[in-house]
């Protein structure tokens, strides 16, 4: 019988990837009670990056009420492994659109606070690896509001502390010394972009509209990251401007990359490393890889994670079969050649609406007509 290995990241807005895995393992067994099922969820390090390590049994569960972008209480969990001492971290269970209403998002006041509360947790329990995931963010403030949260002091001209969210950078003047504590702490920000901090590419044009940026405020937090890199550049002598990656979650990715020294990696490399999936590949013959996120378009084929999780299959076995599905697709196999099959599991013409309400039976019946082909 055959072996399914289910990877997915999650359909955002609708369904994690851990509820994908538990609706295509039920769909599969029901066809197929013979077949062997193992389901992995995935993560690029936003949304599901934390739930990831505990599905997969590798962490303990914590939970905190933290800041949440605009200064509301929330509930954030994040995981922790006391053999190595790593905290797992998802900037978006504090710092996350998906605490805001749509009618509230407005990064010229939203912040980091909370992340940088769930970073002081860990670092209280003895963290000395923090890997932090970065993506779904409501902010665009640097990551100050969690480094001030970690006590980096960032002064005005009257070395006062500066205020919260991102129009504030514009009044930073001086960043004080970081606290050695945290540079003895290995840092690690698991993401999958590849943006810079400033300019066309950069974290304000990209990722500002979707975090409610207007068209009058998005000069001022261009300014406010552009001051921030500035004197990151006059403190630790790191120029952050044109570092890959440096844009992710807001800027975030550059605060920390400047002040604290760390380092980048491709959310998707540390998932696989820590779930082994090389070694999953090496313990079973799996036939089919079923993954998904909610869009695959023209940015999958730039490195998204169901292209990953694709790619790496066919190197494992390249008799797998790989199967992509999504809500929105508007790519190809000649785009994606990693791909067998891409299916959109919106089967006929609705509203956006209407496909996130029904994704649970859209997915279902989808998978169960593939499997029917198979």
């Amino acid at each position: 019988m055959p072996t399914f290995l289910i990877a997915p990241d999650s359909f955002k807005g609708s369904i994690s990837a851990t509820t994908f895995c538990q609706i295509a393992q039920q769909v599969i067994l029901q066809r197929q009670p013979n077949a062997t099922v193992i389901t992995r969820p995935l993560s690029d390090g936003g949304e599901g990056f934390v739930d990831a390590f505990l599905y997969a049994e590798l962490a303990e569960e914590k939970t905190l009420w933290c800041a949440g972008p605009l200064g509301r209480k929330v509930k954030a969990k994040w995981a922790w492994m006391p053999d190595s001492k790593t905290a797992i971290i998802e900037m978006a269970q504090a710092s996350g659109l998906t605490r805001l209403r749509p009618e509230e998002r407005n990064p010229l006041q939203t912040h980091t606070t909370g992340t940088g509360q769930i970073i002081q947790a860990a670092i209280e329990l003895g963290a000395q690896k923090i890997i932090l995931g970065l993506g779904g963010s409501a902010t665009n403030d640097g990551g100050v509001g969690a480094l001030k949260a970690l006590g980096i002091p960032f002064k005005n001209a009257q070395g006062k502390e500066i205020g919260l969210g991102g129009q504030a950078l514009n009044t930073l003047h001086s960043i004080e010394n970081v606290p050695l504590p945290l540079l003895n702490i290995e840092w690690v920000l698991a993401c999958d972009v590849t943006n810079p901090l400033l300019g066309e590419q950069g974290a304000t044009r990209v990722f500002g509209a979707q975090k409610g940026l207007t068209p009058q405020a998005e000069p001022i937090l261009e300014q406010g990251l552009k001051n921030l890199a500035e004197k990151i550049a006059l403190a630790t002598k790191i120029d952050v401007k044109h570092l890959a990656g440096s844009g992710a979650a807001g800027g975030m990715a550059a605060g920390f990359m400047g002040l604290l020294n760390a380092q980048m990696q491709s959310g998707f490399e540390v998932l696989s490393s820590h779930l082994k999936l090389k070694r999953l590949f090496e313990q079973y013959s799996i036939d089919f890889l079923i993954t998904g996120e909610g869009k695959i378009d023209a940015q999958t084929a730039h490195g998204k994670l169901p292209q990953r999780i694709a790619h790496f299959a066919k190197q494992q076995n390249p008799l797998c079969k790989t199967i992509g599905l999504c809500g929105h697709l508007t790519s190809n196999r000649q785009v994606l050649p990693e791909f067998d099959a891409l299916f959109s599991i919106v089967s006929h013409p609705m509203d956006e609406f209407t496909a996130i309400q029904n994704t649970h039976t859209l997915l279902a019946q989808t998978l169960d007509s593939i499997l029917g082909l198979y």
